[in-house]
């Protein structure tokens, strides 16, 4: 599995929520897109579930996450390579 990065930190609404679903877009099989937020996207959660996508979200602070997505078929390889490591 191989982790995409994108930073969305800076960007204001509603471009981080376009970064990130044309970088979903872009996402190979098996890959893990690890995006930088400064907080959590949640008008996004329901639309990544209803599209076969899965989540996880770190939470560093008050204005820092590390939002892993991935499809929700693999889940056990997300597991497998990132579960449990902080990327802060």
């Amino acid at each position: 599995m191989k982790l995409k990065i994108v930073d969305v930190s800076e960007l204001v609404p509603p471009e981080p929520m376009t970064v990130i679903i044309n970088a979903l877009a872009r996402l190979k099989q098996g890959d893990c897109l690890l995006v930088t937020h400064r907080q959590q996207p949640f008008p996004l959660y329901e639309k990544l579930l209803q599209a076969g996508w899965a989540y996880h979200c770190q939470i560093h602070d008050n204005k820092n996450i590390s939002l892993f997505i991935y499809r929700q078929i693999d889940l056990l390889l997300f597991e497998h390579h990132f579960d449990g490591k902080n990327f802060q």
